[in-house]
C-alpha cells in the first residue's frame, strides 16, 4: 500500500521539517507501506508554494492513504491535500492514532517473530502458506483482543473485513483441534504476557 506524508511544512524550521517528516517515513516504512514524502518531491525550496502543491497533489493521486501529522490543521496545503484525499477516498491514517496502535502493534509483531522466526512482511503478503495464515491469525486476534478496530487491523494485514472475521473466528478452530497451532499460540501468549508484567 502506497501512503503520502502530509503536515505543516510552511513557516516552520526546515532542519526540523525533514526530520518529522523522515520519522513518520521510518515508522510508515516499518509497518510496511510504500511511503511517498512530498520534500522528495524534486523542487527546490526556492520553487512557490502553488509550484509544490501542483507537484505534491501528482504525488497523492496515485496513493492509497494518505499519513496526516499531528500538525496538518495548522497547513492550509496539508488540509487541502486531506479534502483532496477525503473526496477521492482514500485511507487516512492519522499520526497520534498510528503512534498508540504501533506500540501495541509492534510488541505483537515482536513476539509472533520471537514465537514463529517469522517476520511481519512474510505474513502479510498474499502467500497462502500455512504458517503464514497461522501467524497473520495469531496477529489479527491479538490486535482485536487489545481493543483495535477491525478495519484498523485489516490495514496492517492488508486484507479486507470479511477476512479478518474469517481469521478470528478459525483461531478458536485451530486452537481447539490443532495441536501445533496450539503450541504457537501459546508461546505467543506467554511472550505478550511477559512483556506486559515487565511494564507493569
Amino acid at each position: 500500500m502506497k501512503i503520502y506524508l502530509s503536515g505543516k511544512i510552511t513557516g516552520l524550521d526546515y532542519e526540523y521539517v525533514e526530520a518529522k517528516f523522515q520519522d513518520a517515513h521510518n515508522l510508515l516504512s516499518d509497518i510496511g507501506f510504500e511511503v511517498v514524502n512530498p520534500l522528495n518531491n524534486g523542487l527546490t525550496k526556492e520553487h512557490s508554494w502553488e509550484e509544490h502543491m501542483i507537484k505534491d497533489f501528482e504525488l497523492l493521486l496515485p496513493c492509497d492513504a494518505i499519513y496526516m501529522m499531528d500538525n496538518w490543521r495548522e497547513s492550509t496545503g496539508a488540509r487541502i491535500e486531506y479534502q483532496a484525499a477525503y473526496e477521492m477516498n482514500k485511507d487516512v491514517w492519522f499520526e497520534s492514532n498510528v503512534v498508540n496502535l504501533e506500540k501495541i502493534v509492534m510488541r505483537i509483531q515482536n513476539a509472533i517473530h520471537e514465537a514463529t522466526g517469522m517476520k511481519f512482511n512474510q505474513y502479510t503478503t498474499k502467500s497462502r502458506k500455512r504458517d503464514g495464515f497461522f501467524a497473520r491469525m495469531l496477529f489479527v486476534y491479538h490486535c482485536r483482543r487489545n481493543r483495535m478496530k477491525l478495519v484498523e487491523i485489516a490495514k496492517y494485514v492488508r486484507r479486507d473485513h470479511s477476512s479478518m472475521l474469517h481469521l478470528l473466528k478459525k483461531y478458536d478452530e485451530e486452537n481447539k483441534f490443532n495441536p501445533n497451532f496450539r503450541v504457537m499460540a501459546e508461546k505467543v501468549e506467554s511472550i505478550l504476557s511477559k512483556t506486559i508484567n515487565e511494564k507493569a
